[in-house]
């Protein structure tokens, strides 16, 4: 039965033409060992392949462990080639029941496959492949970095599948060698693809970290045994930091007293403040506990590490000094690190200042206004000290900046005042000093200023004096917009109280002018002024008028728009030749101005604007706008035929063909010819027999018809 079933299965191989090979067979052996009762097996026909099944491929310190079976209808043990990745490596041979077992050298591949050679006729059979990754290099794991004070561990497992000992591994600071040991140490459980090689293949590495602070690099390297070469099984990269560290954030100078800023904290006792040293100028003057709120600081380090203090005593020297703070260190650091260094500058010996004169209103009867030159550059500020009548002296005002004037109020009216002003800083201070008595108060002031009369050179003005003590009267004058100064002229007092008027003289016609009065007696605060203003009369003038287009092309009509502008009048009348264009009244004599459209034309018009006084003077000026053309102008053509042959006039282009016949001339004749409005031609008189040009005009012929052109001459035979 067994054969039977044999040759059945090798006969309906050849009959598909193929032999198919599973990676994995559906039953554990042979056919002919299957359990009773067992069948009658049948060698088959010859020349069929083998066939089989690669059933483990297992890494062993031998090199690579394979089982399965195979066997050919030819009858014998079959030997079976094993490859990795393509490479043959070894064989084996099935016993007589079909099964193989052996091992086989290790290279290094990915897929481990058997293929049964045939016996007799046919060819030989893969017969299946395993997916093993063998490695002829050490292979292991590097588990994260644990770290305890200054001490790195390294943990993880190695193995050479070349060998069954216990694989070396080294740990290395960069290039330098730092620490190793056997990876001997038991696993929680065997490892996945090295099942045969146990579970003592762990490694627990302690080595010191690196002294300096910065980062740096551990790297696992496990030693090869056999082929290969040794292989990194991971790197991890740290931070060392155990100096403190920190920064001095500012040094600001306040007066006589330094304030020093900043924070620190020691890596290896975070909970623990830092002690800060500072040192004035290389010289060592105080500790203090950097254990001040800071919540900009790294949370990991909590917020309680600022120092903040005001009260450190300045140098009082003038010139720049130096502070340098210094976090103390302790646990694991090796060095007292350098926080930072600020300076200070403490200003040179300040200069006094320079009174400036009071001014014509520096002093009044209740307040003086002091004013001075700022000649230092290293003060902190300005205070001022009175006297009064010759009394102690008293500090009235201070500025903590540099400043150039104050002004002290609420004083008694002709009382004597004595003021120091004093520039200062924390080094120095130096002073200037000046008196000054108060006025007595204003003599009352003028009222109901009223213009009583004008001419083109005088206005006459009139107020009501209600100062009975006053010792004269001053009026002062200036044109509007001037900024020369006002013109004065003084007045005898008027006893008592009363009305008081003036004639101003020597001004000039048609010209706004403000003038005030007001009344004055030495030793007394000047009052306030009466104002006013007003015009003198005048023939109007006119400021301005102009045109948008200076001039027009001919045939070209353009818009033109005017504008003016005009003093002293109370109207304006704007007239193209005839036309009046505008007629307008001003509620006012001052300075106005306005627009008009002044027509659409291509020019030569001339415009008239007349400016009306209201005396009736008037005052008139034009404004032309000029026509242009680059040819010339003509409205016709006089021609005398001195001949005694008929001519004709004929307007040819600017080529010189015969557009149009313009009119005959006959013999001894005169004739004159209008022209088309314009029309740019070439005007000739030609003897229309021979075309013999008896006339063309003296710019070559080319002339524009204009009904405003002139009439030329001509002559020809």
């Amino acid at each position: 039965m067994r054969r039977r079933i044999r040759a059945a299965m090798f006969a309906a191989l050849a009959a598909t033409g193929g032999l198919v090979v599973q990676a994995t067979p559906a039953h554990a052996g042979p056919f002919c060992e299957r359990p009773d009762p067992p069948p009658a097996c049948d060698p088959g026909g010859p020349g069929l392949p083998p066939i089989g099944s690669l059933s483990t491929a297992t890494r062993v310190p031998a090199g690579i462990q394979v089982t399965g079976w195979a066997e050919d209808a030819d009858g014998g043990n079959v030997l079976v080639n094993i490859s990795i990745g393509g490479r043959k490596v070894g064989s084996v041979t099935t016993a007589a029941n079909g099964q193989f077992a052996g091992t086989v050298p290790a290279v290094a591949g990915a897929n481990v496959c058997a293929t049964a050679i045939n016996n007799g006729a046919g060819h030989d059979a893969g017969i299946g492949c395993r997916t093993l990754n063998v490695a002829v290099d050490p292979v292991g794991v590097l588990e994260p970095l644990e770290r305890a004070g200054t001490s790195l561990t390294l943990r993880g497992w190695a193995v050479d599948g070349d060998t069954n000992a216990a694989v070396e591994v080294r740990v290395y600071h960069g290039d330098q060698l730092v620490g190793g040991k056997l990876a001997n140490q038991q696993l929680p459980g065997t490892l996945a693809d090295y099942p045969a090689y146990g579970t003592a293949r762990g490694f627990s590495i302690s080595v010191p970290e690196r002294p300096t602070d910065g980062d740096h690099t551990v790297c696992v390297r496990a030693v090869n045994v056999g082929a290969g070469a040794d292989k990194v099984l991971g790197c991890h990269t740290y931070s060392v930091r155990h100096n403190p560290f920190g920064a001095l954030d500012e040094v600001t100078r306040v007066g006589d007293k330094v304030r020093v800023r900043g924070w620190s904290v020691d890596p290896d006792e975070p909970a623990t403040p830092t002690q800060v040293d500072l040192y004035h100028d290389g010289t060592w003057v105080r500790s203090v506990i950097a254990d001040g709120h800071r919540s900009d600081l790294d949370p990991r380090y909590g917020t309680a590490h600022g120092f903040d203090i005001a009260d450190l005593p300045a140098m009082m020297v003038p010139g720049p000094h130096r502070i340098c703070a210094y976090a103390i260190n302790r646990s694991y650091g090796t060095v007292n690190t350098e926080l930072g260094c600020r300076e200070y500058t403490l200003p040179a010996p300040v200069v006094a200042p320079t009174i400036l004169p009071f001014g014509k209103w520096g002093i009044k009867a209740t307040s003086i206004s002091l004013g001075w030159r700022d000649n230092s550059t290293t003060e902190d500020g300005y205070r001022v000290e009175r006297s009064v009548a010759g009394g102690p002296w008293t500090e009235i005002w201070r500025a903590n900046v540099p400043a150039t004037g104050t002004t002290d109020r609420d004083l008694t009216p002709g009382t004597r005042y004595c003021y120091r002003v004093i520039a200062f800083n924390v080094v120095s201070e130096a002073a200037a000093e000046v008196c000054a008595t108060t006025l007595l108060p204003r003599l009352a002031n003028p009222t109901g200023l009223t213009v009583t009369g004008r001419t083109d050179s005088t206005i006459t003005i009139s107020w009501q004096d209600n100062a009975d003590n006053e010792a004269e009267y001053v009026v002062a004058w200036r044109s509007v917009g001037s900024t020369n100064p006002a013109t004065t002229a003084v007045l005898a007092a008027n006893p008592g109280t009363g009305q008081m008027t003036y004639t101003i003289t020597g001004m000039s016609a048609t010209t706004r002018y403000d003038f005030g009065v007001y009344p004055r007696r030495s030793g007394h605060e000047l009052g306030s002024s009466a104002d006013g203003t007003a015009w003198t009369t005048g023939r109007p003038k006119v400021d301005h008028f102009t045109s948008s287009a200076t001039a027009v092309h001919a045939c070209a009509n353009t818009s033109v728009n005017l504008t003016w502008r005009v003093t002293g009048a109370d109207r304006v009348v704007v007239r193209r030749g005839g036309t009046t264009l505008s007629d307008i009244p001003y509620g006012g004599v001052g300075t106005w101005e306005g627009s008009v459209g002044g027509g659409t034309h291509d020019g030569n018009v001339t415009y008239t604007l007349t400016a009306y006084a209201p005396d009736g003077r008037t005052y008139s000026t034009d404004l032309t706008v000029a026509r242009t053309s680059n040819h010339p102008l003509l409205a016709a053509l006089d021609f005398e035929n001195v001949g005694y042959q008929t001519l004709e006039a004929w307007y040819k282009d600017i080529n010189g063909n015969l557009l149009q016949r313009a009119a005959t001339i006959a013999p001894r004749s005169r004739l004159i010819i209008p022209l088309s409005h314009c029309n740019l031609v070439r005007l000739e008189v030609i003897d229309p027999r021979t075309g013999y040009v008896a006339w063309r005009h003296p710019t070559g012929g080319i002339i524009l018809g204009h009904h405003e052109g002139f009439i030329q001459t001509g002559k020809g035979a």
